[in-house]
């Protein structure tokens, strides 16, 4: 039961920051982003979630389209990265605005070489994992920017107190779970290969640090002081 429980926390955590959107309606323009990107993860996840126990009860052979859901963890690393850029862009902080603005782009640049040179979108083989290479370096740039966002409160120095700070929790929350996150994607192709058991076994900390990003999101919005 605790196994199963932690194996959909990708789905069910979601359902906690979107419960509190519901009840406290905070319409803050910077947390539209992140709106959307909890309920597009949710779909996402879910088919993930899904896809996985299709798998495991029906037993899908390679080559099959639904074998592998590793194109659902590429397509989320995609659009989280965007939604997340734009949340950072809408905050207004001036501090290094043309890079925060070209990172986007770069990225862009990246995944279509990525996938077109290097890596199949939907994998195709047996022993293809998703994308370590994706989402290893959208973790990357979504730690950087939580760390320009911390450097811009510290160089403001301003009298509001830090909590009170628009998208505070938001980047709290995201800093650890990208900062934690960023070893195991990393990784975690190699290890899927070499020693799946560890494999799965490390997946569960990134659920933990998944259902913390929630929480902390869910903190942000019930907040509702802007």
């Amino acid at each position: 039961m605790i196994r199963k429980i932690l194996d959909w926390s990708e789905v069910w955590a979601l359902l906690i920051p979107l419960a509190v959107i519901l009840w406290r309606r905070n319409k803050a323009t910077y947390l539209r982003p992140i709106r959307i990107y909890l309920w597009v993860a949710l779909v996402l996840n879910t088919g993930i979630d899904l896809l996985a126990e299709y798998k495991l009860k029906w037993g899908i052979q390679t080559g099959d389209l639904l074998w592998n859901n590793n194109f659902l963890y590429n397509t989320g690393s995609i659009i989280r990265f965007f939604l997340f850029a734009w949340f950072f862009n809408l905050l207004r902080q001036r501090f290094m605005h043309r890079i925060k603005m070209a990172l986007p782009f770069a990225f862009l640049v990246f995944v279509l070489a990525n996938f077109i040179f290097y890596e199949n979108f939907i994998p195709r083989g047996e022993y293809e994992s998703f994308s370590s290479r994706l989402l290893a370096t959208e973790a990357a740039l979504l730690l950087f920017y939580c760390l320009q966002y911390f450097i811009f409160l510290i160089i403001e120095d301003t009298h509001t107190r830090l909590s009170l700070h628009p998208g505070f929790w938001v980047v709290t929350g995201l800093s650890i779970y990208v900062s934690v996150s960023f070893f195991i994607f990393l990784f975690y192709s190699y290890l899927s290969i070499a020693t799946l058991n560890f494999a799965v076994t490390i997946w569960d900390v990134h659920n933990i640090v998944y259902i913390i990003l929630c929480l902390f999101i869910a903190k942000q919005f019930y907040q509702k002081n802007e």
